[in-house]
This record gives structure tokens, C-alpha cells and sequence, in this order.
């Protein structure tokens, strides 16, 4: 003949099996967040950040709780350019909100004009830097590889950085020679690309140029940090 088993036992069993349960469950939370940002450890001196991704502003930018994040020297198209969807969307597949994310901040150049914070993005296994720049989504800004901590890396030389002084000179656009008359409307302040001299004052989202050269004595002020590159991305 069956027996009942004792109510409190029954009860006291229950409680322990969701003990267990809810062990198990945290340890798998815990597990899972230490392997999204573990699998990746920081060079330099720099912030080493590891948070959950919150927004994805284009292929370059990245919005966390506390931080706002660019890449360092992969440039992504911007809003309203060619590839601005695809590269955009690249990211947030590799990288998507609610996923944990690390950053290493790059200790040569730390933050931009924008005041976020530049460095290597690791996620899913892998560096969204590079990744952008293996997948046709993204080019390398030269112009700062004398500045960053990364440019000695394998996808940093392949894509820009390792280019000979000769061959980045012959990448920058020569001033073409046009009539007396249109010359005399680009400002001599920004020799690579035609704008048109002050006044009026114009913005960087006035104009279709991004990271170009400037000269003394800057009218419009494009170039906001001294470095002699203007309306920096």
C-alpha cells in the first residue's frame, strides 16, 4: 500500500529544487557574459570596457550605457552615402544591441573631437574593425595611423597603414586645374577639395567632403582641433 510522504518534506523538496534551479540558471547567465568578454584581453594602458551595446549609430559607432564608441581607423560610410546601410547593418548582426561587447581604447588617441571613446571593438568572437574592413564595408583613415595604437596590425598594414610614404601622397587628391574665374570661388584654405571662400559661414554638413587637408587661416573652422584635417568623421 502507498504512503503519503510527509507534507513538510515534500515541501522542503520543492524549495530545494528551485534553489538548484535558479543556481543553475545564474551560473549559465554568469557563464555566458564572462565568454562574450573574457575571450578578448586589453592592450596598453588604456580603458579595457566591457557593457552591453545599447545603440547602433552606423558601422563605426557604438552607443553603451555609459560610453559612446568609434572605431578607431575603420570609417564606415555615413547617413545618405553609398554603403551606409549595408556597413550599418554588418554591425549590428556581428554586434547586436543587448550583446556584451569589450573595448580596448586606443592608447595613442583616446577619445576624437566628439569626445567618444576610440578604440578596438571585440564581439562575437571577433574584432568588428577588422571584420568591417574584410567585408568591403568600411576604409582605413590614414591619416590617423601615425596616430593610433593599432596600426601596426595585420588588418590596419593590409588596408592603409603599411602604404609607403610615396603611395599615400599619390592617394591624396591633387588640386585640379580649372579657370581663373572657379578658382577664385574654392578658398585657399582647403587646397584638396573646392569650398567656397568665406562669408557665407559654412558647417561640415554643408559640404560633401569629409577629412580633408586645411590650411591657415581656416574661415570656416572646419578643422575644430588643429590637426590640419577638416570635418573629421
Amino acid at each position: 500500500m502507498w504512503r503519503l510522504r510527509n507534507p513538510f518534506c515534500l515541501g522542503r523538496s520543492f524549495r530545494t529544487m528551485k534553489i538548484i534551479v535558479f543556481c543553475l540558471i545564474a551560473i549559465i547567465l554568469v557563464s555566458s557574459t564572462y565568454s562574450a568578454s573574457a575571450q578578448y584581453t586589453c592592450q596598453g594602458t588604456a580603458l579595457c570596457i566591457t557593457g552591453k551595446v545599447t545603440q547602433i549609430v552606423d558601422g563605426d559607432t557604438i552607443y553603451l550605457k555609459y560610453y559612446k564608441i568609434r572605431l578607431s581607423l575603420t570609417d564606415t560610410p555615413e547617413k545618405g552615402e553609398k554603403g551606409f546601410k549595408e556597413a550599418t547593418s554588418f554591425t549590428k548582426k556581428l554586434c547586436p544591441i543587448g550583446s556584451t561587447i569589450t573595448v580596448d581604447q586606443d592608447d595613442k588617441q583616446k577619445k576624437d573631437v566628439y569626445g567618444r571613446v576610440l578604440g578596438k571593438v571585440f564581439c562575437s568572437g571577433k574584432v568588428l574593425n577588422s571584420e568591417l574592413l574584410y567585408n568591403g564595408h568600411a576604409n582605413i583613415s590614414v591619416q590617423y595611423c601615425a596616430k593610433s595604437e593599432f596600426s601596426k596590425e595585420t588588418w590596419a598594414q593590409k588596408y592603409g597603414c603599411g602604404t609607403t610614404t610615396k603611395e599615400l601622397k599619390q592617394q591624396i587628391p591633387k588640386e585640379s586645374k580649372t579657370p581663373t574665374a572657379n578658382e577664385n570661388q574654392c578658398d585657399s584654405s582647403y587646397p584638396d577639395v573646392c569650398i567656397p571662400p568665406y562669408p557665407p559661414d559654412l558647417d561640415c554638413g554643408d559640404i560633401p567632403y569629409k577629412n580633408f587637408r586645411v590650411l591657415p587661416p581656416d574661415p570656416h573652422r572646419f578643422d575644430g582641433d588643429k590637426d590640419g584635417i577638416g570635418c573629421e568623421k
